[in-house]
């Protein structure tokens, strides 16, 4: 892309004055100047000051320019790939692609060609005053991609290229399986029920095209990587996106146009797909959507292009699986009341200037409000996505969007006052951390992150300085089976704090978490076992979990009178706090949940 201030398009005028004509012949006449290379890239660009006064001038003028004139402004930077894979967000194979620049209808615009000619991407660009350096160019290399530099003086240009042959070595081997115009590209055997994930896929981005009014191009299709190993999706990650997306556990590349999510090890169980994870991978595919039918909407702003993401979401769910759409109706009712009462649903301002907060979960529960708003006016929604779309590859259609979302739709602070006040007891759901949650049939089912506890809170904070909290539990049968049980939840702005009580089969522990560090309070060692399955059929064990903040006491009682007791040292409050159920590094089921 060409980087820096936009100057204003200029006014067509009939003939070209004799000073611009004199600069474009010169410009097509100019030799090439290799300015960087190395094994993946070789760039050459036209060693002539480029960026000249009449750069701007020229291209606005293009109903006067002769077709040799145009293309020589179209052809400025050659770059020769020598391996296969993506040059910024165009598949490319080996050979030589070029670039130029011409008048867009409000902006100037950076044309990517391949060697005969054929556009394959157009997007803005950015020129600043006139200048007499260059070109300069560097490769830099990164985590297994490269990024290609070349300027003249201040206007600069920056593109990013990742080969195949790093792209496969990141992801490791994987098996596509098919359904419609959706592949699901995984190490996971077929028993990890992948086969019906791209048909519940398949059914989910019929969601898109409605919604936004967009259509695909012809011959496209869906790709997405489930990696069964958290190893391989950050390697792919660090490749790709430089590790921004470790946190999250799926991201969409705009380089590659493809989609990469973390499955969970688990497979087996009732259900072996929680909705909050199928969720994930219909909210990334519509990033693929937008990237295919909407090319201009990167230069979109976040809360745009994620609300977007959020209600293709709980769309695509309805047509693939509607009590997965409900849980995760629930789910982003119960978050938005519940992190509206901690301090920690973003600032309108905030979203609109692109300030992402701390907590992820706050920030796409605001994205699912706004997008359930945008999308409850599906004549203005499409109004506003067909503008974005038209505002010719512009990077100011943040602005254009603030403008059209002022004019048709009530204010983001609104909103979040009119999803909770039509919430009702749908807000009375679960909020989740590290976990995804699935409830159906009246059980709760908790697949953790790999390697870390998660766990779902009942949106209920206790009224005392005591409680109870009752219900039944199942362990899942793999190795180290744990349920967890979590109480004195607290969560301000700036700091979060609880208790956690670990039951496994032999023993109990108490942990304390505050900040995002962990302590252990105590052990509790069983002498014989509790059942996990009988006849490879699993066990389901009663429980109550009791607190009293004021003689610092935790009991956890369960099947055939079995109990652990912990006494505290120090005082911990309960009041206003939650509790939860929860596991570590797998799955357990719950039912019958009652706090009292």
């Amino acid at each position: 892309m060409l980087l820096c201030l936009v100057l204003p398009a200029v006014a067509e005028e009939a003939v070209l004055t004799s000073e611009e004509s004199a600069w474009l012949k010169a410009l097509a006449a100019s030799g090439w100047r290799e300015v960087a290379a190395d094994e993946h890239l070789k760039c050459s660009a036209r060693g002539f000051n480029l960026n000249s006064a009449h750069l701007s001038s020229v291209l606005g003028k293009q109903a006067a320019l002769s077709d040799d004139q145009r293309a020589a402004l179209l052809d400025v930077i050659r770059i020769e790939v020598k391996q296969a894979g993506w040059l910024e967000r165009v598949a490319v194979e080996p050979g030589v692609y070029t670039l130029g620049l011409q008048q867009g209808e409000r902006n100037p615009q950076l044309v990517v060609r391949d060697a005969a000619g054929k556009t394959l991407d157009v997007r803005g660009a950015r020129l600043r005053d006139a200048s007499e350096d260059g070109p300069e160019g560097r490769i830099q290399p990164a985590n297994g991609s490269i990024t290609l530099h070349l300027s003249w003086g201040a206007t600069r240009f920056r593109w990013f290229f990742v080969s195949r042959t790093a792209h496969a070595e990141a992801l490791g081997a994987m098996t596509e399986r098919r359904s419609g115009n959706v592949s699901v590209f995984s190490s996971l055997p077929d028993e990890a029920g992948i086969p019906q994930v791209a048909a519940l896929l398949e059914k989910a981005v019929k969601a898109n095209e409605p919604l936004t009014g967009g259509k695909l191009p012809e011959g496209f299709r869906y790709e997405i990587y489930l990696h069964g190993q958290i190893d391989s999706y950050k390697a792919v990650d660090l490749l790709l996106t430089d590790g921004a997306f470790a946190r999250n556990g799926a991201f969409t590349a705009w380089s590659t146009g493809r989609s990469y999510v973390v499955w969970y090890t688990h497979h087996d169980g009732p259900y072996a797909l929680p909705s909050s994870l199928l969720q994930v991978m219909i909210h990334e595919l519509h990033h693929q959507f937008m990237y295919a039918a909407f090319p201009a909407m990167r230069y979109a702003p976040e809360w745009w292009q994620e609300s977007l993401a959020e209600v293709a979401a709980q769309q695509g769910l309805e047509l693939a699986d509607k009590q997965a759409a409900e849980n995760y109706r629930k789910r982003r009712l119960t978050e938005l009341n519940f992190m509206r009462r901690a301090g920690r649903l973003p600032h309108p301002l905030d979203l609109l200037t692109g300030k992402e907060g701390d907590d992820l979960h706050a920030h796409y529960t605001a994205m699912w409000v706004i997008g359930s708003a945008l999308a409850a006016q599906p004549d203005d929604l499409r109004a506003m996505v067909a503008a974005a779309a038209e505002f010719d590859y512009g990077r100011d259609a943040g602005q254009l969007l603030q403008r059209e979302l002022d004019k048709r739709y009530p204010s983001i602070g609104r909103m979040y006052a009119n999803a909770q006040r039509t919430a009702g007891r749908d807000g009375e759901w679960y909020v989740k951390w590290n976990a995804c949650v699935d409830e159906r049939e009246g059980v709760l089912e908790l697949n953790s992150e790999i390697g870390l506890g998660g766990f779902a809170l009942l949106n209920q904070p206790v009224a005392g300085n005591a409680f109870k909290l009752s219900g039944e539990f199942r362990w899942d049968d793999k190795p180290l089976p744990q349920a967890d049980f979590v109480f004195a939840y607290a969560i301000s702005p700036q700091t979060e704090r609880f208790l956690k009580l670990a039951l496994m089969p032999a023993k109990a522990v108490l942990f304390e978490y505050h900040d995002a560090e962990w302590t252990t309070l105590g052990t509790v060692t069983y002498e014989s076992a509790l059942a996990v399955s009988i006849d490879q059929q699993p066990v389901w064990h009663a429980f109550t979990l009791s607190y009293d903040a004021e003689d610092g006491k935790a009991r956890l009682e369960t099947t055939g009178g079995r109990w652990a007791e912990f006494t505290l040292r120090g005082y911990r409050s309960c009041k206003d706090a939650y509790a939860g159920v929860g596991t570590y590094d797998g799955v357990a089921w719950f039912r019958k949940l009652k706090l009292e």
